[in-house]
């Protein structure tokens, strides 16, 4: 294993990375945690094969037959994204050698280990072939081994397409007229048998041409197969697959030869040299018991450091310490800055705009662009984004010490995907915007993130989180987890803060790619252990929620986890209210709106709220930024102006330091600045990935609870402070 990169992802979905496992042709497999603590290793595709659309097809149909498939010693898909803009799978942690490595280290093995090994993957494969699939990259590589027995892993859209050399059958190598098939299976298992067995090849060495060629036209050299086993190799390597014997017959055959299904689970199954390796391995890769995690790899190390992040210039007055907080301690003005601070340059804030030190003559002037929805059905998020701008832009000013005068410059969508067009035109026509801000709404994001990634303008986006494959948006700076990363948190309520064992989970189709992405993510990052969930999806349209409340009533559901809007939020808490169910229910920003409030009435109370934005009248790390905010604009604090207030800082900390160098500040320097800075927040920490996805380690949501006065702030969701 090595340590992550500069430019690989912290978290994805609902888990968090701690080392590179490998390097593959199609793909990246990390060692990852889930919410719950469980190691996995997920496997993120190389962004060249996700553009692919034939093998995005491809994945996504091998990840969903790979689910419908379980077997005893089949490593299959826990969690996956193969719609999003980052596609991977993640898959149970197996901490044991591969045979391939078995093999070179110990050489082959005896027949008897040989064939418990092939009668639990001939197992494995009937399995496969009985759903109707085939694994099509079974290779010593994807067999590993663990005192009980091996596990082939591979499946499920993590193989190499079209097999390795050397373990591909006829039909792959394109010798045959039968397509790839369950016959490839059990071909490519011969060949495992006969590496296992001898140590070497069947086909010989040679590069991958060669060693095709052998395997469409020549026979198979097994002079050395113990004669125990040569029979069955044989019949395993007929170049006709009609002649092969299926996964069944040859699990009977070698578990009827002296092997039961379950010799693998026997102690002494394997020579003592090779199980005190594969003991070793498990063991010392295994997490340690109880809920501290963080030790379980040697231990593991702290992440590995970005470039040295931008600082801001020391205040002119001293600055007393900051408190310590979820977030890590900042020192004068770096990261979070004057709010977070107070004193001086917080009573600065609140003197009389017209205070702030004037521009010096002849000094560059540079805006931060805000691409909002002001007037349309997003107005609270963009007018809050709108307050946090102009918060961050007047307390810069007033610092006196940027080297340039800065200025906003706001646009308004009214939430129309045609206006945002328009709009976001007029913004990059203006020769001081260095970057914008915004837009607020899903259904604008990708029209307006087109436009400013072909102008080459710099998007950091901090509301809209349903964004699908982003080739063309290569501007796009994601300043919050994605819809489906966020909704990671859900399952976090559900068993920290509710207990919840029988969960139904509510894909309202009304709110479209949302309700999907949510109750996906929750569907995927549940404990299936612990958790009995009852999914159901409610066509578009649905105004009627009786019949599924009633439902989950009668079945004793104590927690529901609904992925739509305001509206059907509204109409669900009534008749849920209706059927008499006492359990708890939770659901995103989309369902926290006005019309939820109406709807509802008092069957509101009790409904819990997970958004990607914090309050900081109830966020004691945020806590400054409501004292000038209400000073500045009065005591409500729309959602987003934190995370705007941010995101402003960020954009003048990179802005500051490029205006020193001798290349300046342009649209490239910036992106280029901010893709490689780290921000620490006041709502979260903010960092890119590559694809300029969210990378930081600030919580994954927030939670608020509703009760007869409205809705509380209860708490950050952060699984790494759990």
């Amino acid at each position: 294993m090595r340590d992550l990169e500069l430019s690989d992802p912290r978290r994805i979905g609902g888990y968090r990375l701690l080392r590179r496992i490998a390097d593959g042709r199609t793909g990246v497999v990390y060692l990852a945690r889930s919410l719950g603590g469980a190691p996995a290793a997920l496997k993120v595709i190389r962004r060249e094969h996700a553009r692919d659309p034939e093998f995005r097809a491809r994945f996504e149909r091998d990840v969903a037959a790979a689910r419908h498939v379980s077997a005893r010693c089949l490593v299959g898909v826990l969690a996956a994204d193969t719609a999003g803009g980052t596609m991977w799978a993640a898959f149970p942690y197996v901490p044991g050698p591969t045979l391939a490595e078995t093999v070179a280290a110990h050489g082959p093995l005896p027949r008897g280990p040989v064939r418990t090994i092939g009668a639990m993957l001939a197992e494995v494969l009937a399995a496969v072939h009985q759903a109707g699939l085939a694994h099509l990259d079974v290779r010593p590589g994807h067999v590993q081994l663990v005192p009980d027995g091996p596990r082939l892993t591979g499946f499920g859209g993590t193989g190499t397409v079209g097999g390795t050399p050397g373990y591909q059958s006829p039909e792959q190598a394109g010798g045959g007229a039968v397509p790839p098939g369950p016959g490839t299976d059990v071909f490519s298992l011969g060949c495992v048998l006969a590496h296992v067995a001898t140590g070497r090849h069947p086909f010989g060495t040679g590069t991958g041409r060669e060693l095709l060629h052998r395997v469409v036209h020549e026979p198979a050299d097994l002079a050395d197969v113990p004669r125990s086993l040569l029979e069955v190799i044989e019949a395993c390597l007929a170049k006709d697959p009609v002649l092969r014997p299926t996964a069944a017959d040859l699990h009977a055959e070698l578990a009827d030869a002296g092997d039961t299904a379950g010799a693998g689970r026997a102690a002494g199954w394997l020579p003592s040299a090779v199980a005190a390796d594969v003991n070793q391995r498990f063991h010392a890769r295994l997490p340690a018991p109880g809920p501290e995690l963080s030790e379980w790899l040697d231990p593991e190390p702290p992440p590995p450091a970005r470039r040295p992040r931008q600082t801001q210039q020391p205040p002119p007055e001293p600055v007393p310490a900051p408190m310590s907080s979820r977030r890590r301690v900042l020192t004068a003005l770096g990261g979070a800055g004057a709010l977070l601070l107070g004193g001086a340059l917080t009573t600065r804030l609140l003197l009389p705009r017209s205070g702030g030190a004037a521009p010096a003559e002849g000094r560059g002037q540079y805006a931060v662009g805000l691409h909002a929805d002001l007037s349309g059905p997003h107005a609270k998020y963009g007018k809050g984004q709108r307050r946090g701008v102009t918060m961050a832009v007047e307390e810069l000013n007033s610092l006196g010490d940027l080297g340039f005068s800065l200025s906003l410059r706001e646009v308004d969508d009214g939430g129309d995907a045609e206006r945002a067009a328009e709009v976001a035109r007029s913004l990059i026509a203006d020769p001081a915007v260095m970057a914008v801000i915004g837009p607020t709404g899903d259904a604008v994001a990708r029209v307006a993130a087109e436009a400013y990634g072909a102008a080459g303008m710099p998007l950091f986006v901090l509301s809209a989180g349903n964004f699908a494959p982003r080739a063309a948006e290569d501007t796009l700076l994601l300043g919050r987890p994605d819809t489906a990363t966020a909704a990671g948190a859900i399952p976090l309520v559900l068993a920290q803060e509710l207990g919840a064992s029988r969960v139904g989970l509510i894909d309202d189709r009304t709110a479209d790619e949302h309700s999907w992405l949510v109750t996906r993510a929750v569907s995927d990052a549940v404990d299936r252990a612990t958790v009995e969930l009852t999914p159901r999806v409610l066509p578009a349209g649905t105004r009627d929620f009786a019949e599924v409340a009633e439902e989950f009533t009668a079945a004793g559901v104590d927690a529901v986890v609904y992925g739509g809007l305001a509206d059907g939020a509204g109409r669900l808490a009534g008749a849920l209210a209706e059927a008499g169910y006492q359990g708890s229910v939770v659901a995103t920003q989309e369902a926290l709106g006005a019309a939820f409030f109406e709807l509802a009435g008092e069957a509101a109370a009790g409904w819990y709220f997970v958004t990607p934005y914090t309050d900081p009248i109830g966020d004691p790390d945020a806590s400054g930024f409501a004292t000038v905010h209400r000073g500045r604009f009065g005591g409500t604090v729309e959602p987003y102006a934190v995370e705007a207030y941010d995101a402003t800082r960020m954009l003048v900390d990179a802005m500051r330091a490029l205006a020193r160098e001798p290349s300046g500040v342009t649209k490239g320097t910036l992106l280029t600045r901010l893709r490689d800075a780290e921000y620490h927040g006041l709502g979260r920490d903010l960092a890119f990935d590559a694809g300029g996805g969210y990378a930081g380690e600030g919580p994954l949501g927030y939670l608020y609870k509703a009760d007869a006065n409205g809705v509380r702030f209860r708490r950050a969701l952060d699984p790494a402070a759990e």
